[in-house]
């Protein structure tokens, strides 16, 4: 476990000395975890308000509004499920750990913030007590590695930095032996030490037991420095029918020794609602279980993802995962907007208006047995992989998103069947729009079918990509059909396989988009997507030639209905988002 700052607001002191108030904060965070709470059913539900800054605060109050609490820790001790906790805007340096108890056949528990957003729970301590090491150059002796500095908000560049144990030094260490072809799965690391540390750094020695930044200044006088210390700034497992509202989470030290997010849950029906995750060193949310609702809310600039987890039945809408891992974790491995991975993955599930953009790596990443989830009305755009990744998964209704200026594919399927991809708007994607291949991988376990087939592509307009559409080798029953293919003669290039592109009179003859329509655009009127411009004014183009476009043709409504009842199809349905929350109306 990483050794942590256990302090709210009030429990702040500027006379305790960095190192031996780190120490005694991971013995407070320690014994939180570990100590399980009350065991009983409460009378009635109560309602636990903390508020560091009211005058009559006090962990031995009665925790009401006009007597507080003093702490999270406090609340937190006093918790039974079906209570209700309101945290007080401000900033709180200690985390929200749930007591391990039963949780099962209690009504919703609720812990939220301030409405208009200003409760936030960061991981970092605020350390002053430097000593000078140079020009720039400033130690502080401290018992544990952070992950992360920040001077004045802004974030330092870590050099030389371990993660998860010991990774990359520790000889034998578990994860070594993955991607050694390409960097490993850190390749953004930094190597190096004190004496090349540039300038907007931060070195932890090890052998020492102490910290030194670099910055631009001679004097860290009136100058704020908070570096990370908390593993995780909310944890719980086991938990049922648990609500987070109107929380903020910063600053995480979850990578020194171990995986997931730095707000860890773990249980049954869940629901996140209006909670923004920011800088932590990991990922942003890890949550695992069933049921589960995350709604209108953020996970942005995270070290590796912005959201990721397993389970069923989940229902996540109107979230955002932006510019995550920001310190470079191999995309191939885990790293960028959203993944979903491991014993199963996401199934059940459906996703609404998700908004993936501008991540190191993949916008939405499903891999490894995911089944039977809806990708629906979402923006995956100008990520640094591909837009949308299903890895070997099963049944999948993708319908009705922008896909646009992602740096590798669009829409990429690998070993994954009996999927639907239809009414997409793909653009100017840096490798194919829409992809599905064969690599003749299969299930040494005879868990699953990898081979690829039944997959459908139907009625999506694909522009200006490198390459228009990749079918699978071999097509066996894959179907492509009543597609719109917009651009030059590049950009409307067909493909079964990586390597066999037909021509059109080829691809159709193979039975392949005998209702689809190419709409040949002379090379100068290329569009390449451009993330420093308004989204809107990109695809004004599309408006136009939306327009143009007559109906599907007249068997695909029926048969689309028949094979995915939940996508709505009529018969004047056009190719392309029939209605997206991302297009200008």
């Amino acid at each position: 476990m990483a050794l942590s700052l256990f302090l709210s607001p009030a429990m702040a002191s500027a006379d305790l000395a960095p190192a031996r108030a780190v120490r005694a904060a991971a013995l407070g965070l320690v014994l939180a975890i570990v100590v399980p709470g009350i065991v009983g059913s409460p009378v009635s539900a109560a309602t636990l308000v903390v508020n560091p800054s009211h005058p009559e605060a006090s962990d031995l109050g009665v925790a009401s509004r006009a007597q507080p609490l003093m702490t999270i820790a406090a609340a937190m001790k006093r918790l039974q499920p079906g209570d209700h906790v309101v945290i007080a805007a401000g900033v709180y340096r200690e985390p929200i750990l749930l007591p391990a108890r039963s949780w099962a056949g209690n009504p919703r528990t609720l812990i939220e913030g301030d409405p208009r957003g200003r409760t936030v729970v960061k991981g970092s301590v605020i350390v002053d007590r430097w000593q000078a090491a140079g020009p720039g150059r400033f130690t502080v002796p401290i018992g544990y590695e952070p992950q992360q500095v920040f001077v004045d908000d802004q974030p330092l560049q870590q050099i030389g930095g371990s993660i998860f144990g010991g990774y990359p030094g520790r000889p034998g260490h578990p994860l070594a032996a993955l991607h050694t072809g390409d960097g490993g799965i850190w390749p953004g690391r930094v190597d190096g030490d004190r004496e090349s540390m540039p300038v907007n750094s931060f070195h932890y020695d090890r052998a020492l037991g102490n910290l030194m930044i670099r910055v631009a200044a001679g004097s860290l006088a009136g100058r704020t420095v908070e570096v990370a210390a908390l593993q995780r700034l909310a944890f719980a497992t086991g938990v049922e029918r648990l609500s987070l509202k109107n929380l903020g989470f910063e600053h995480s030290n979850t990578t020194l020794s171990t995986r997931g997010g730095a707000v860890q849950l773990d249980g049954r029906n869940i629901r996140i609602e209006n909670v923004r995750i920011r800088r932590a060193d990991g990922t942003c949310l890890g949550l695992n279980g069933v049921d589960h609702e995350i709604v209108a809310s953020t996970f942005s600039e995270c070290g590796q993802t912005g959201l990721g987890g397993r389970g069923s039945g989940w229902k996540i809408v109107d979230v955002t995962v932006s510019h995550n891992n920001t310190r470079g974790f191999n995309k191939w491995w885990e790293a960028g907007g959203a993944k979903f991975v491991g014993d199963g993955g996401l199934n059940n599930s459906t996703i609404t208006r998700f908004k993936a953009t501008n991540n190191h790596g993949d916008g939405l990443w499903f891999d490894w047995k995911n089944r039977n989830n809806r990708v629906t009305d979402s923006l995956l755009a100008f990520n640094s992989g591909f837009g949308l990744h299903l890895e070997i998964c099963e049944a999948f209704l993708v319908d009705n998103n922008v896909v646009v200026g992602n740096r590798q594919r669009g829409i990429y399927l690998r070993q994954t069947s009996l999927s639907t991809v239809a009414f997409n708007l793909v653009a100017s994607n840096g490798l194919d729009g829409i992809a599905i291949v064969d690599e003749g991988q299969r299930d040494s376990r005879g868990e699953m079918d990898f081979s690829v087939r039944n997959n459908w592509v139907i009625a999506n307009v694909i522009a200006w990509n490198v390459i228009g559409l990749t079918m699978p080798a071999p097509l066996t029953d894959n179907r492509a059909d009543g597609n719109v293919f917009a651009g030059d003669g590049e950009a409307t290039a067909l493909r079964i396989g990586w390597n066999r592109k037909l021509s059109r009179a080829e691809w159709i003859e193979t039975g392949l988009d005998t209702h689809g329509e190419w709409l040949a655009l002379p090379r100068g009127q290329r569009r390449d997507a451009d993330v420093r411009l308004p989204l809107a004014d990109q695809l004004a183009w599309y408006g136009g030639l939306r327009g143009r476009l007559g109906p599907v043709a007249a068997t695909l409504p029926g048969l689309l209905a028949r094979r995915v009842p939940a996508l709505p199809v009529g018969a004047e349905s056009r190719p392309g988002p029939a209605a997206s929350t991302w297009l200008q109306r």
